[in-house]
């Protein structure tokens, strides 16, 4: 793949990339070694930035040499950049937690590479890979504080930012929304209150927004911003204090389903009264079944979500408060979304068994 004279990529020449491509991760890594149950050094990698024109092709290992712009294995030049150890730490206490349940006894002994989120590097993606296979993902995030949190984790096949999902996303771009000789600047961003896309920007001045999660266009107000209006007649949810917490086994209420084969949700009369952690528990073993709908900004929270259990986690100053992450499917994918961070936002409904 050859730059043009102006240093950037063009949409055909990115969509034949692609197309070659079966990695997992659309941009390069920071790896640890085998974390878990103990904290690893960081070994030095070319990165993504928010600069880059395209993203950066993963590989097996960490690799620190450089290829010519005509290499279709070339990354577009990145800076150099650590894991801050908060993040590590957070992580490391994240995956050695969760290995001790059930669906994620897989996770011990495993590698995690990291991978940072927009501008800032305030939001990490972190991938959980075993024998050199991608098994799951964190995305932890810095509150108002600046102090790191779980912001979402998961399980299975696919996950956000695929690198299946951005190939087959631009690919149908190319014939609808950008012309062959656009060139793109593509960067992987992370949005309150759970909102994982790309952020597309075209040479020519137009701008798409690529869902992280299912490869579907956003509207247009995530690209301009405007709407995060939406949230500001919602109270803020609160941090999520998950400093020392223990994970505790999941609870399964159902099989997965899509809220979408059903929609006898959208019902008046089939809207639950929830405003808190019990109320969630206690409607979810009543009904077994549930939906998240925020209605206009669904879209900010990859919804509507079919809510098929949740996992609890524990604190040891504060035994009594469990912190709750709803269960959630995509796609053979087992993603869980912490319920403080949907409590404000939408309203649960609940879908006959």
């Amino acid at each position: 793949m050859k730059k043009n004279h102006s240093g950037h990529y063009s949409v055909g020449m990115i969509a034949a990339v692609l197309i070659g491509l079966s990695a997992i991760c659309p941009f390069a890594s920071i790896h640890a070694a085998p974390s878990a149950v103990q904290e690893s050094n960081v070994s030095s990698a070319s990165n993504y930035n928010e600069s880059s024109q395209v993203p950066p092709m993963e590989s097996s290992t960490p690799s620190t040499s450089s290829t010519s712009p005509g290499d279709v294995s070339s990354k577009p030049p990145t800076q150099q950049q650590g894991v801050p150890e908060d993040v590590k730490r957070t992580a490391n206490d994240t995956v050695q937690s969760l290995s001790s349940q059930a669906p994620f006894a897989s996770w011990k002994d495993t590698e995690l590479s990291y991978h940072p989120l927009g501008p800032g590097t305030h939001s990490w993606l972190v991938q959980v890979n075993h024998a050199g296979e991608y098994i799951g993902y964190l995305i932890i995030g810095s509150d108002s504080n600046g102090a790191y949190q779980l912001n979402e984790y998961g399980s299975g096949p696919g996950g956000p930012y695929s690198m299946d999902i951005l190939r087959q996303s631009l690919k149908s771009l190319t014939e609808t929304e950008f012309s062959s000789i656009d060139k793109l600047q593509i960067t992987p961003m992370y949005e309150e209150p759970l909102l994982a896309y790309w952020q597309v920007r075209s040479s020519t001045g137009s701008q798409i927004c690529i869902d992280a999660v299912t490869g579907d266009p956003l509207p247009v107000e995530v690209a301009d911003g405007s709407w995060k209006h939406k949230l500001q007649n919602n109270a803020t949810s609160s941090s999520i204090p998950f400093l020392k917490t223990q994970a505790q086994a999941v609870t399964v209420s159902s099989d997965p389903f899509d809220p979408y084969d059903d929609l006898g949700w959208l019902q008046p009369k089939h809207k639950l009264s929830i405003h808190n952690t019990s109320q969630f528990m206690d409607a979810l073993s009543n009904s077994r079944r549930m939906i998240f709908s925020a209605t206009s900004i669904n879209f900010a929270f990859g919804g509507p979500l079919s809510i098929s259990g949740y996992q609890a986690w524990i604190s040891p100053d504060h035994p009594s408060e469990p912190i709750l992450y709803a269960l959630t499917y995509h796609d053979g994918l087992s993603r869980f979304v912490p319920l403080q961070k949907l409590l404000p936002y939408g309203e649960f409904l609940y879908l006959k068994s």
